[in-house]
């Protein structure tokens, strides 16, 4: 009897473990841990050519970039690091602070986040 219950509960749950393992990175891929926002005292169009450039040096592929909701609001980029995705949306804040917004998957980790940022100041010429 233990047997056909076993046998039942692997039927029915065996489809379940597959589509776990059927995306690439697995099912926490694109469950991010959090965001940071920092500002920096550059315009909009060279801080986001230098976050591009950043992601390129993070051996990041850029997936695609997008609006954030109009030519006002900024820009997104959609990157893949191994495993984890990061999202980067560089929005103006007025003619010289851009804020930066960097959102990690749950694979990447906070190293990750502060090492974008120190590399996003070196390339802006900030530090």
């Amino acid at each position: 009897m233990n047997k056909r219950w076993l046998l039942l509960g692997m039927m029915i749950l065996s489809p379940l473990w597959l589509s776990a393992c059927s995306t690439e990175s697995g099912p926490l891929a694109a469950v991010y841990t959090g965001q940071s926002i920092h500002y920096y005292p550059r315009p909009f169009q060279p801080t986001l050519t230098a976050a591009t450039r950043v992601l390129g040096q993070m051996h990041c592929v850029i997936l695609g970039t997008g609006s954030a909701g109009g030519p006002s609001r900024g820009s997104v980029i959609h990157a893949r690091a191994g495993h984890t995705l990061v999202d980067v949306t560089v929005t103006p804040k007025g003619p010289r602070v851009t804020a930066v917004t960097t959102r990690f998957g749950l694979l990447g980790s906070v190293q990750d986040d502060r090492r974008f940022h120190f590399l996003l100041k070196s390339a802006l010429g900030l530090g």
